[in-house]
């Protein structure tokens, strides 16, 4: 009974001292502080959920919770080890999360906030990404059909040096007839990577890292999960062609779309090229077509049919008006 009466009276402690007492003073400043808290672990748990870092955050709640259950009712020897294991509390934070803080801070500095037109190309530009866009899906759709195996990464923000060293330097426009001789069975650089960056190709024959994702693969090979891999770590673009299958495949943000048609691909290389700019181009095309047909349908329409073609007609109508004035 004494412990029970001792760990209600801390409960009750607790509670009048961490959820009453700060509520006396509660202001604005306050509640906007407490909104700000919430969208963050929102945050947290949205970033997390999908992960593996997810069950991870859960056991580390769990253990935290255990700690503080262990202070409250003020056990000796559980509270010493508590209170040794707390000074390194931020180190094993970092430890244990460095994966996810670093694709966190990458997500945050390729946001809006750090690139505010990241995801708009200046129109200026706008013929080289179609030129890009162009060939590579005219070198894709032929590999396709020859059923040639090739990997080529679209650079994002996040540069790729890293696995652009691992490679052969090339800087070289992007061509259909190079893609091709780039990623033909018996060529020297076509086991590897073509790392596209700033509309040029980069590098060749780059080697990439595998996903740890246990998604389905099925019959796809390591050409699949290098693409899912670096668009794991990156926000890179990556086209894929398999060796077996000829299928076309494009991977991003740890995710892969399979089975596209060259219509579905170009847009997709538009869009992540050109952003914002190439929808715009669309709506002002889409606008500028329906203006036209609606010019011609207006050019081809039946003219109204006037009275000089009907005399008849018109002397007829001309009689009842005189008769209407009479009267």
């Amino acid at each position: 009974m004494e412990f029970l009466r001792q760990m209600g009276t801390a409960i009750v402690d607790f509670f009048w001292q961490y959820i009453v007492g700060p509520f006396r003073s509660f202001g604005i400043l306050d509640l906007f502080d407490i909104l700000l808290l919430a969208i963050l672990l929102y945050e947290i748990y949205r970033f997390t959920r999908d992960r593996r870092a997810g069950r991870v955050l859960a056991g580390f709640v769990i253990v935290v919770l255990a700690g503080a259950i262990v202070s409250l009712l003020r056990l000796p020897a559980l509270s010493f080890i508590v209170r040794l294991f707390a000074g390194a509390f931020f180190f094993c934070i970092v430890l244990i999360f460095q994966p996810e803080i670093r694709d966190a801070l990458e997500k945050i500095g390729n946001s809006r906030l750090a690139v505010p037109r990241g995801d708009t190309l200046p129109k200026k530009h706008l013929p080289l990404a179609r030129s890009v866009a162009n060939e590579t899906v005219d070198a894709v759709f032929q590999m396709s059909k020859n059923k040639t195996g090739a990997l080529i990464v679209f650079e994002g923000l996040t540069k790729m040096g890293d696995y652009t060293e691992t490679g052969k330097p090339l800087d070289a426009s992007v061509t259909s007839d190079l893609l091709r001789n780039i990623f033909f069975l018996n060529a020297p650089l076509h086991d590897g990577a073509v790392v596209i960056r700033n509309f040029r190709i980069c590098a060749a024959s780059c080697v990439l890292p595998s996903t740890k994702s246990d998604i389905g693969f099925g019959n796809m090979g390591t050409r699949h999960r290098a693409a899912v891999g670096v668009s794991e770590v990156s926000d890179a673009l990556v086209v894929v062609v398999s060796e077996q299958t000829g299928i076309v495949s494009v991977a991003q943000d740890g995710k892969l779309l399979r089975d596209l048609d060259s219509d579905t691909l170009y847009d997709i290389l538009m869009y992540f090229l050109a952003g914002k700019l190439y929808y715009r181009t669309l709506r002002a095309q889409s606008k500028a077509l329906f203006l036209e047909r609606l010019e011609k349908l207006t050019e081809t329409s039946v003219p109204e049919q006037t009275n000089a073609e009907f005399p008849e007609a018109a002397k007829e109508k001309k009689v009842k008006r005189k008769g209407a004035d009479r009267k």
